[in-house]
């Protein structure tokens, strides 16, 4: 879908163009020879040919053919889960959305090109939250459920809910050359392969595999990256390098002045299939704390902070991906590990006293996909098998899974996916949740537009 943007000049022409006829008809002493009133359309006819032939007349178009078009684009999704677990398994009571219907994902692209090699981007996400998102009272254990309802001021007033929009991304390019471009604003951390292909019609699985997911590397950064690529045949070399305000509890702002920096390297040969081979890494900090006006000694007002968490992080991650004739191969291996500052570790949250404070901590988890696409349907039956560790996280222990799945595509636009879970916990965690297994059955329809 493509909106075109019309300048003044246009209705400027349509105007000239209606003077042009206006004038002819009811002045015969703007004529070259006036002698007969059939002789009128025919010199109208040369006024206008005149009038199109002029160069500043056609300068409007010309001009609004150089305009830049705004092209929109996007994705969505239905997904609905059903638990194949006993009602005596808690996780029957914690796991949502189960035994539902639910639109996940509803992204809009908004890209232009600018001219003289310069682009833009953004990509917001429409979504239902925060009405229905759950918050817990640790000090009572009780769970509350946000409510957006409102009453519509547009019709009779009848109650609706309102929902959110999220920024996944929203940047400004300019390419220099293949080798070296130029982007600033918000962006997709360029690390590995399941993150920066995210769009649901896109990806093989419904769900993206938990070592993604749990952002050991931060999916989101708002700066500056430089990144090109340049070819040795038959290998094509590409690098991504990054820096931004890191992670931290607000997008657009930096508490400690702590910028982030990142990279990725990449190897890409079509020699033998398509095979793609990286490497990335990041390094940041990430600050959160809380203010309060203060009175000082000087009879002025000021802030005072508190911090609630500060750390530097370290990630690191490889990943391959090898297309061949119609198998696929993909894989990656992600690891993320935090060194907090003396006054900077938070409290962990435990069902029993006594409280503790947050460790060091190293975390990672890998997961390997293996499918293949039949000429039925272009349907594509896979395997995934992923492990997660994060020590960082006591509710949740070790976690070993497999997802056994249908990728069908009955038209490039529309995919159709059903996939098992299952999932093994290594020990109950805090919680002892990790005692009890947790495996469902989900099927989704996603569609480009």
């Amino acid at each position: 879908m493509s909106v075109h943007r019309w300048g003044s000049r246009s209705v400027s022409r349509a105007v000239r163009g209606a003077l042009v006829c206006l004038c002819s008809g009811l002045c015969p002493s703007l004529g070259v020879a006036a002698e007969s009133s059939a002789s009128a359309p025919a010199e109208r006819t040369a006024a206008l040919q005149e009038l199109d032939a002029d160069s500043f007349a056609n300068e409007d178009l010309v001009a609004t053919e150089q305009q830049p078009r705004l092209d929109l684009y996007g994705f969505a999704d239905l997904t609905y889960t059903k638990l194949l677990i006993p009602e005596s398994n808690p996780w029957n009571r914690i796991y949502f959305p189960s035994d539902s219907f639910a639109v996940g994902n509803f992204n809009l692209y908004l890209s232009a090109n600018l001219g003289d090699h310069w682009r833009a981007l953004g990509e917001v996400r429409f979504m239902y939250l925060p009405n229905g998102a759950t918050s817990t009272d640790n000090a009572t254990g009780e769970i509350k459920r946000t409510d957006t309802t409102v009453l519509d001021y547009a019709g009779f007033e009848q109650p609706i809910h309102w929902g959110s929009i999220r920024i996944e991304r929203l940047w400004v390019e300019h390419e220099f050359s293949t080798l070296f471009k130029l982007q600033v604003g918000a962006f997709l951390t360029p690390y590995g392969i399941w993150n920066v292909d995210h769009g649901s019609p896109a990806i093989v699985g419904i769900r993206a595999p938990l070592a993604v997911v749990s952002e050991l590397f931060p999916a989101h950064q708002t700066g500056i990256q430089l990144y090109g690529n340049t070819f040795f045949d038959p290998i094509e070399v590409g690098y991504h390098v990054t820096v931004s305000n890191g992670r931290g509890p607000v997008e657009y702002e930096d508490f400690d002045d702590d910028k982030a920096f990142g990279g990725r390297l990449y190897l890409k040969t079509d020699a033998v299939g398509s095979l793609t081979v990286g490497t990335s890494a990041y390094r940041g900090g990430y600050y959160d704390r809380s203010a309060k006006y203060v009175v000082t000694d000087s009879n002025s007002v000021d802030q005072e902070y508190t911090t609630i968490s500060k750390y530097q992080e370290f990630s690191f991650a490889t990943d391959l991906k090898w297309q061949w004739k119609r198998w696929l191969v993909q894989g990656e291996y992600i690891m993320n590990e935090a060194s907090f500052e003396t006054h900077g570790r938070p409290r962990v949250d435990v069902l029993k006293p006594p409280q503790g404070f947050q460790p060091d901590y190293r975390r990672w988890g890998a997961y390997g996909l293996l499918g293949y696409r039949t000429h039925f349907l272009q349907t594509m039956p896979y395997v995934v098998v992923q492990y997660v560790y994060a020590p960082n996280d006591p509710v949740m222990p070790p976690v070993l899974g497999g997802q056994f799945g249908l990728n069908i595509r009955p038209t490039p636009a529309v995919v159709l996916k059903l996939e098992l879970s299952l999932t093994h916990f290594n020990g109950p965690g805090n919680t002892g949740l990790g005692n009890y297994p947790l495996r469902f059955l989900a099927t989704q329809v996603a569609w480009a537009f």
